[in-house]
């Protein structure tokens, strides 16, 4: 089922005293979806805030934000919905006439997902992600943002550009492949105590830390390869202009 979400609920939000008024428009569904379903998520412009639950269906919540109420309109939200898959994309179309020009509004998301639930792709510019409790795969980008994970548990991709990542994991047990990469910005993972895992870390300009020992590898200043535990996933940790640390829970 593929829906443009119409935004309701209009409410005008004070500035600072001087500053025109931001307006905003606020949209809440409830999509099915099985408890190992896939989620896509594609935004410009907002923080994305994800959480798991023990429903078989996502609570979907959107913030809508922008200076005239020309800007909100230009702005909808295009949902396609099944019990296997979710897909959201934020989509702005552009002024038109002399002075057309980008629109100036952003739409700021909740989501309750199942704690089974796999994040497909979160796509985002000038946001912040964070997820908590997911237990399926993850692949998160950002760019001028940061991702922060907790409570993971399979597989993960996290990828952002001017901007720090964590991930933080509760389990490694179903774990294959963990990849990190962020340019301008810190990377850190946490493992739970007494996990294995093969690591490969290298920071371009950055430190490479570690609490576990390491074991049939290599600890440099900006790099780092070996086992920690009695192995495990395979864990790649990249960074340009920020460090790395590896850290126990």
């Amino acid at each position: 089922m593929k829906t443009t979400a119409t935004l309701f609920i209009i409410a005008f939000l004070a500035l600072a005293p001087g500053a025109r008024a931001a307006v905003t428009e606020n949209f809440a569904h409830t999509y099915p979806l099985a408890a190992d379903g896939t989620v896509h998520l594609d935004n410009v412009n907002g923080d994305i805030d994800i959480i798991a639950w023990d429903k078989a269906e996502v609570s979907l919540e959107a913030e809508k934000k922008g200076r005239t109420d020309e800007d909100l309109k230009r702005v909808t939200l295009e949902i396609d919905s099944s019990p296997a898959k979710l897909s959201i994309k934020t989509k702005y179309a552009r002024k038109s006439g002399w002075f057309s020009g980008s629109v100036n509004a952003s739409v700021r998301y909740k989501l309750m997902v199942p704690a089974g639930a796999r994040l497909q792709k979160i796509d985002s510019v000038n946001s912040d992600i964070t997820v908590a409790g997911v237990r399926g795969a993850v692949n998160l980008v950002t760019v001028n943002g940061s991702i922060t994970t907790t409570g993971l548990a399979a597989d993960a991709r996290l990828d952002s550009v001017n901007g720090s990542l964590r991930a933080e994991f509760a389990s490694l047990t179903g774990v294959t492949k963990v990849k990190l990469d962020s340019v301008n910005g810190r990377a850190s993972v946490t493992f739970p105590k007494g996990a294995g895992a093969r690591i490969d870390a290298d920071s371009v300009n950055g430190r490479v830390t570690i609490d576990q020992p390491v074991k049939l590898g290599k600890i440099r200043r900006h790099s780092l390869t070996g086992e920690i535990g009695t192995g495990g996933p395979d864990i790649s940790i990249e960074t340009v202009n920020g460090s790395i640390a590896i850290k126990e829970l």
